[in-house]
Protein backbone atom coordinates (compact mmCIF):
# COMPACT_ATOMS: atom_id res chain seq x y z
CA UNK A 1 0.00 0.00 0.00
CA UNK A 2 1.29 3.42 -0.85
CA UNK A 3 1.52 5.98 1.93
CA UNK A 4 -0.28 9.30 1.98
CA UNK A 5 2.77 10.98 3.43
CA UNK A 6 6.04 11.72 1.62
CA UNK A 7 7.71 8.62 3.09
CA UNK A 8 9.65 8.19 -0.13
CA UNK A 9 11.59 11.36 0.74
CA UNK A 10 12.39 10.50 4.35
CA UNK A 11 15.27 8.19 3.45
CA UNK A 12 16.97 10.83 1.31
CA UNK A 13 16.33 13.57 3.88
CA UNK A 14 17.74 11.38 6.65
CA UNK A 15 20.87 10.71 4.60
CA UNK A 16 21.27 14.41 3.78
CA UNK A 17 20.77 15.65 7.34
CA UNK A 18 23.08 13.00 8.79
CA UNK A 19 25.79 13.90 6.28
CA UNK A 20 25.48 17.63 7.01
CA UNK A 21 25.58 17.03 10.77
CA UNK A 22 28.75 14.92 10.51
CA UNK A 23 30.67 17.32 8.28
CA UNK A 24 29.43 20.48 10.02
CA UNK A 25 30.09 19.05 13.49
CA UNK A 26 33.58 17.93 12.51
CA UNK A 27 34.37 21.33 10.96
CA UNK A 28 33.19 23.14 14.10
CA UNK A 29 35.11 20.74 16.34
CA UNK A 30 38.36 21.32 14.40
CA UNK A 31 38.03 25.13 14.27
CA UNK A 32 35.81 26.90 16.79
CA UNK A 33 36.09 23.94 19.15
CA UNK A 34 39.88 24.30 19.17
CA UNK A 35 39.81 28.11 19.56
CA UNK A 36 37.34 28.15 22.46
CA UNK A 37 38.01 24.72 23.98
CA UNK A 38 34.57 23.29 23.15
CA UNK A 39 33.93 19.62 23.72
CA UNK A 40 33.25 17.27 20.82
CA UNK A 41 29.69 16.75 22.09
CA UNK A 42 29.08 20.52 21.96
CA UNK A 43 30.38 20.66 18.38
CA UNK A 44 28.06 17.77 17.47
CA UNK A 45 25.10 19.69 18.94
CA UNK A 46 25.94 22.71 16.77
CA UNK A 47 26.28 20.42 13.75
CA UNK A 48 22.86 18.93 14.47
CA UNK A 49 21.36 22.42 14.70
CA UNK A 50 22.78 23.31 11.28
CA UNK A 51 21.55 20.01 9.87
CA UNK A 52 18.01 20.61 11.15
CA UNK A 53 17.97 24.13 9.70
CA UNK A 54 19.09 22.89 6.28
CA UNK A 55 16.53 20.07 6.39
CA UNK A 56 13.68 22.45 7.17
CA UNK A 57 14.83 24.95 4.56
CA UNK A 58 15.22 22.43 1.75
CA UNK A 59 12.50 19.89 2.55
CA UNK A 60 10.00 21.36 0.09
CA UNK A 61 12.66 21.72 -2.59
CA UNK A 62 13.66 18.08 -2.25
CA UNK A 63 10.02 16.99 -2.50
CA UNK A 64 9.46 19.02 -5.66
CA UNK A 65 12.68 17.67 -7.15
CA UNK A 66 11.56 14.11 -6.44
CA UNK A 67 8.23 14.77 -8.11
CA UNK A 68 9.96 16.23 -11.16
CA UNK A 69 11.97 13.03 -11.75
CA UNK A 70 8.81 10.95 -11.92
CA UNK A 71 8.45 9.35 -8.50
CA UNK A 72 4.89 8.01 -8.19
CA UNK A 73 2.28 9.85 -6.13
CA UNK A 74 0.24 7.89 -3.56
CA UNK A 75 -2.97 8.82 -5.42
CA UNK A 76 -5.21 8.28 -2.38
CA UNK A 77 -8.65 9.78 -1.96
CA UNK A 78 -9.61 11.89 1.06
CA UNK A 79 -11.52 8.94 2.50
CA UNK A 80 -8.50 6.68 2.14
CA UNK A 81 -6.23 9.28 3.73
CA UNK A 82 -8.38 9.32 6.85
CA UNK A 83 -8.07 5.57 7.42
CA UNK A 84 -6.03 4.54 10.47
CA UNK A 85 -4.20 1.86 8.54
CA UNK A 86 -3.01 4.48 6.06
CA UNK A 87 -1.69 6.65 8.89
CA UNK A 88 0.06 3.70 10.49
CA UNK A 89 1.63 2.54 7.26
CA UNK A 90 2.70 6.10 6.44
CA UNK A 91 4.29 6.56 9.85
CA UNK A 92 6.09 3.21 9.64
CA UNK A 93 7.36 4.00 6.15
CA UNK A 94 8.60 7.43 7.18
CA UNK A 95 10.30 6.02 10.30
CA UNK A 96 12.03 3.17 8.46
CA UNK A 97 13.07 5.49 5.65
CA UNK A 98 14.55 8.05 8.05
CA UNK A 99 16.46 5.39 9.99
CA UNK A 100 17.79 3.85 6.79
CA UNK A 101 18.89 7.25 5.49
CA UNK A 102 20.62 8.15 8.76
CA UNK A 103 22.38 4.77 8.82
CA UNK A 104 23.62 5.30 5.27
CA UNK A 105 24.74 8.80 6.20
CA UNK A 106 27.09 7.35 8.81
CA UNK A 107 29.21 5.99 5.95
CA UNK A 108 30.88 9.41 5.90
CA UNK A 109 32.57 8.54 9.21
CA UNK A 110 34.89 6.23 7.27
CA UNK A 111 36.22 9.24 5.33
CA UNK A 112 36.75 11.63 8.27
CA UNK A 113 39.71 11.71 10.65
CA UNK A 114 37.80 11.57 13.93
CA UNK A 115 41.02 11.99 15.97
CA UNK A 116 42.04 15.23 14.27
CA UNK A 117 40.15 17.55 16.62
CA UNK A 118 41.64 15.92 19.73
CA UNK A 119 45.15 16.36 18.36
CA UNK A 120 44.48 19.99 17.38
CA UNK A 121 43.16 20.75 20.87
CA UNK A 122 46.28 19.31 22.45
CA UNK A 123 48.44 21.38 20.10
CA UNK A 124 46.55 24.57 20.94
CA UNK A 125 48.42 25.26 24.19
CA UNK A 126 49.53 28.89 24.14
CA UNK A 127 52.87 30.45 25.09
CA UNK A 128 51.24 32.09 28.11
CA UNK A 129 50.08 28.68 29.31
CA UNK A 130 53.53 27.18 28.77
CA UNK A 131 55.28 29.67 31.09
CA UNK A 132 52.48 29.47 33.67
CA UNK A 133 53.44 25.98 34.83
CA UNK A 134 55.45 25.47 38.01
CA UNK A 135 56.92 22.14 39.07
CA UNK A 136 58.16 21.38 42.60
CA UNK A 137 59.86 18.09 43.49
CA UNK A 138 60.34 17.54 47.21
CA UNK A 139 61.72 14.78 49.43
CA UNK A 140 60.64 16.61 52.59
CA UNK A 141 56.91 15.84 52.44
CA UNK A 142 57.28 12.09 53.07
CA UNK A 143 60.15 9.95 54.20
CA UNK A 144 59.32 7.01 51.97
CA UNK A 145 58.37 8.74 48.70
CA UNK A 146 58.82 11.90 46.65
CA UNK A 147 56.11 14.55 46.22
CA UNK A 148 55.76 16.33 42.88
CA UNK A 149 53.48 19.37 42.78
CA UNK A 150 52.51 20.85 39.41
CA UNK A 151 50.66 24.19 39.34
CA UNK A 152 49.27 25.80 36.22
CA UNK A 153 46.26 26.30 33.93
CA UNK A 154 43.77 23.56 33.18
CA UNK A 155 44.70 22.18 29.74
CA UNK A 156 43.23 19.06 28.15
CA UNK A 157 45.63 16.13 28.17
CA UNK A 158 48.02 17.53 30.80
CA UNK A 159 47.30 14.91 33.46
CA UNK A 160 47.65 12.03 30.99
CA UNK A 161 50.86 13.53 29.64
CA UNK A 162 52.45 13.85 33.10
CA UNK A 163 51.41 10.33 34.09
CA UNK A 164 52.85 8.94 30.86
CA UNK A 165 56.11 10.87 31.43
CA UNK A 166 56.46 9.44 34.95
CA UNK A 167 55.85 5.90 33.70
CA UNK A 168 58.32 6.34 30.82
CA UNK A 169 60.94 7.65 33.26
CA UNK A 170 60.66 4.56 35.45
CA UNK A 171 58.52 5.85 38.34
CA UNK A 172 55.44 4.42 40.00
CA UNK A 173 52.61 6.72 41.13
CA UNK A 174 51.43 5.89 44.66
CA UNK A 175 48.97 8.76 45.10
CA UNK A 176 47.48 11.54 43.01
CA UNK A 177 45.63 14.56 44.34
CA UNK A 178 44.09 17.42 42.38
CA UNK A 179 43.20 20.85 43.76
CA UNK A 180 41.43 23.80 42.17
CA UNK A 181 42.68 27.11 43.57
CA UNK A 182 39.56 29.25 43.57
CA UNK A 183 39.77 33.00 43.21
CA UNK A 184 38.75 35.41 45.94
CA UNK A 185 38.27 39.14 45.57
CA UNK A 186 40.64 39.87 48.46
CA UNK A 187 43.41 37.79 46.83
CA UNK A 188 43.82 35.67 49.96
CA UNK A 189 43.09 32.02 50.65
CA UNK A 190 39.92 30.21 49.76
CA UNK A 191 37.52 28.50 52.14
CA UNK A 192 39.76 25.40 52.29
CA UNK A 193 42.83 27.40 53.23
CA UNK A 194 44.51 26.94 49.86
CA UNK A 195 46.71 29.72 48.57
CA UNK A 196 45.38 31.53 45.49
CA UNK A 197 48.08 31.39 42.84
CA UNK A 198 46.64 33.84 40.29
CA UNK A 199 43.76 36.15 39.52
CA UNK A 200 42.11 33.69 37.13
CA UNK A 201 42.47 30.47 39.13
CA UNK A 202 44.85 27.56 38.65
CA UNK A 203 44.95 23.83 39.16
CA UNK A 204 47.47 21.90 41.22
CA UNK A 205 48.20 18.20 40.81
CA UNK A 206 50.32 16.42 43.41
CA UNK A 207 51.95 13.09 42.61
CA UNK A 208 53.47 10.83 45.26
CA UNK A 209 56.02 8.67 43.42
CA UNK A 210 58.82 6.18 43.90
CA UNK A 211 61.31 4.60 41.53
CA UNK A 212 59.64 1.53 40.03
CA UNK A 213 60.29 -1.53 42.19
CA UNK A 214 61.71 0.53 45.06
CA UNK A 215 60.42 1.49 48.51
CA UNK A 216 62.51 4.65 48.85
CA UNK A 217 62.44 8.21 47.59
CA UNK A 218 63.79 9.46 44.31
CA UNK A 219 67.49 10.25 44.86
CA UNK A 220 68.13 13.95 45.45
CA UNK A 221 70.49 14.09 42.48
CA UNK A 222 67.66 12.95 40.17
CA UNK A 223 65.03 15.47 41.33
CA UNK A 224 66.02 18.20 38.89
CA UNK A 225 65.98 15.82 35.92
CA UNK A 226 62.58 14.56 37.04
CA UNK A 227 61.28 18.13 37.24
CA UNK A 228 62.46 18.86 33.68
CA UNK A 229 60.67 15.73 32.42
CA UNK A 230 57.41 16.76 34.08
CA UNK A 231 57.68 20.33 32.79
CA UNK A 232 58.30 19.06 29.25
CA UNK A 233 55.19 16.89 29.55
CA UNK A 234 53.14 19.93 30.57
CA UNK A 235 54.31 21.87 27.52
CA UNK A 236 53.68 19.01 25.12
CA UNK A 237 50.54 17.09 26.14
CA UNK A 238 50.39 15.58 22.65
CA UNK A 239 53.33 13.32 23.51
CA UNK A 240 51.10 11.24 25.77
CA UNK A 241 49.16 10.09 22.71
CA UNK A 242 52.26 8.68 21.07
CA UNK A 243 53.38 7.06 24.32
CA UNK A 244 49.97 5.48 24.77
CA UNK A 245 50.07 4.13 21.22
CA UNK A 246 53.54 2.69 21.84
CA UNK A 247 52.35 1.02 25.06
CA UNK A 248 49.38 -0.51 23.26
CA UNK A 249 51.63 -1.83 20.49
CA UNK A 250 54.04 -3.32 23.04
CA UNK A 251 51.14 -4.92 24.91
CA UNK A 252 49.86 -6.54 21.72
CA UNK A 253 53.35 -7.79 20.87
CA UNK A 254 53.76 -9.14 24.38
CA UNK A 255 50.47 -11.06 24.20
CA UNK A 256 51.47 -12.57 20.86
CA UNK A 257 54.85 -13.53 22.29
CA UNK A 258 53.25 -15.20 25.31
CA UNK A 259 50.98 -17.26 23.06
CA UNK A 260 54.00 -18.29 20.98
CA UNK A 261 55.99 -19.36 24.05
CA UNK A 262 53.07 -21.40 25.42
CA UNK A 263 52.72 -23.17 22.08
CA UNK A 264 56.44 -23.96 21.95
CA UNK A 265 56.40 -25.28 25.54
CA UNK A 266 53.47 -27.55 24.76
CA UNK A 267 55.11 -28.83 21.58
CA UNK A 268 58.37 -29.48 23.45
CA UNK A 269 56.64 -31.42 26.23
CA UNK A 270 54.85 -33.60 23.72
CA UNK A 271 58.20 -34.57 22.17
CA UNK A 272 59.83 -35.18 25.56
CA UNK A 273 57.21 -37.67 26.72
CA UNK A 274 56.90 -41.06 25.10
CA UNK A 275 54.05 -43.36 26.03
CA UNK A 276 53.70 -47.03 24.99
CA UNK A 277 50.34 -48.67 25.74
CA UNK A 278 49.83 -52.41 26.00
CA UNK A 279 47.70 -53.76 23.26
CA UNK A 280 44.21 -54.35 24.61
CA UNK A 281 43.90 -57.59 22.60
Amino acid sequence: MRSSKPAQFSSFLGFMEQSIMIYAGNAIDCTIGVWFGLSTLTAAAFGNMISNFVGLATGGTVERLAMSVGLPSPGLTEAQRSLKVVHRVGFAGTLVGAMLGCALGMIHLFFIDTDKSAILKLQAITQEQEIAFEVECSNKVRNDATAISVRGPDVDGILASMTAALSASGYSVLELRGTHHKVRDDGGTDENGLFTMSNDGTYEDTFIVRPRGSTTQVPDDDLEELGHAILAACKDPLSSHSLKAQVQDLRADNEALIERVLWLEQALEEKQIKVERRDAS
